[in-house]
């Protein structure tokens, strides 16, 4: 039999999101002469997205980084116990 040992660090960041070209908005347009001449029943309007940068916000961000991993063929369970809780 064999025992995995992972230790995982997990921390909380604080970082600054935003600022990425997005839709924002939609706006109505009429359709040019020569759309209309190929297709008659469409609707004289069409719907074109508004495009902009979102807003500069902080963010907070989880982060996970592994410090260990380890296979190991035997464990002492009570050992691994008493070093976790610092005894």
């Amino acid at each position: 039999m064999s025992y995995n040992i992972v230790i995982t660090e997990k921390r909380t960041i604080t970082a600054i999101a935003g600022k990425e070209w997005v839709k924002i908005g939609e706006k109505e347009v009429p359709r040019d002469e020569h759309y209309f001449s190929r297709n008659e029943n469409e609707p004289k309007t069409r719907i074109e997205p508004i495009m902009g940068y979102s807003p500069e916000i902080e963010k907070q961000l989880s982060q996970e980084r592994k410090l260990l991993d380890q296979t190991v063929d035997t464990l002492d369970m009570v050992s691994v116990i008493k070093a976790i809780n610092g005894l």
